[in-house]
């Protein structure tokens, strides 16, 4: 059955109503003879934008090209679904879980998470603008491209962000808990990303100059940094200090924290950039080893 076909095929009929209502209070699906497709559910293409649901499990069920966008899914439980290609535009959800799920070329443009866990996700190739995670757990989860995306106060592990990271955050000052923790990053196409305040565990970036990385203890790192610096008394020596007081004496840094940034961040806005990048790559390896 063609996409439109899976979405026209809800437009008429009392038993849209009567799904919505489940979706929305909990109630089985199974006694409404829904067909049933690759084991799941089917689905299709249902129209539930806007739909309010609180404390459901919901599972099992075939979601590809559904729209749940502006959903409101409060502690609702998500298991064994498919959600490629449906729309999540602006969706909310906060509490509740996602596992064992797929959103291949699923939209979650301006989706937000909070206090949830997503664990066993397939987003590749999804679009993830604006997307916005916090205090949420991630496990088993493969990203792609995050244009302009914010995870604050995550925990993420066993992950794989595999697109390239435009403007995305790791916002981690202020949190309890921010890790990455068993991560690769493979994309080496980075632009002016923010990894501010988490704990590096066992995290792989892409290889070359592209990022300059502290993986751990970030503020002592960055103080030795400027103190080896300090030989240089040019413009170059006291824009590294200025720069690496900036990053890590911010209020909320925890002792542990790691740290990174792109190269082009210096070589964008400093006169002199090229030889600051390499400066500062240097000085922070050399703080590293002491």
């Amino acid at each position: 059955m063609a996409r439109r076909e899976l979405i026209d095929r809800w437009r008429t009929g009392i038993l849209r109503t009567e799904v919505l209502r489940r979706l929305g209070d909990g109630s089985s699906l199974l006694d409404l003879e829904l067909p049933v497709v690759d084991g799941l559910l089917d689905l299709r293409g249902f129209p539930a934008g806007g739909l309010d649901s609180q404390a459901p499990t919901i599972a099992g069920i075939d979601f590809r090209y559904a729209t749940l966008a502006h959903a409101h899914l409060e502690d609702v439980r998500f298991s064994g679904c498919r959600f490629d290609g449906a729309d999540l535009a602006r969706a909310v959800f906060t509490d509740g879980s996602v596992s064992d799920c797929t959103m291949v070329r699923a939209t979650l443009t301006e989706t937000l998470l909070a206090r949830t866990t997503w664990q066993s996700i397939d987003l590749t190739g999804a679009r993830m603008k604006y997307f916005s995670a916090e205090s949420t757990s991630f496990a088993g989860c493969t990203f792609p491209a995050l244009p302009k995306a914010e995870f604050a106060g995550c925990t993420i592990e066993d992950a794989v962000f595999a697109g390239a990271l435009t403007e995305t955050r790791f916002l981690g000052r202020a949190h309890d808990s921010a890790v990455l923790r068993r991560v690769t990053f493979r994309s080496a196409d980075v632009t002016y990303p923010e990894f501010d305040g988490y704990d590096f565990e066992d995290v792989t970036f892409p290889p070359g100059d592209t990022l300059i990385v502290v993986p751990r203890h970030f503020r002592a790192v960055a103080e030795r940094a400027g103190r080896l610096s300090s030989s240089r008394s040019d413009q170059v020596g006291k824009d590294l200090r200025r720069f690496l007081s900036s990053e890590s004496l911010r209020p909320g840094l925890r002792e542990t924290a790691g740290w990174a940034t792109a190269r082009h961040v210096l070589t964008d806005n400093y006169e002199n950039g090229e030889e600051l990048a390499d400066f500062a790559a240097t000085k922070l390896r050399e703080a590293q080893k002491v």
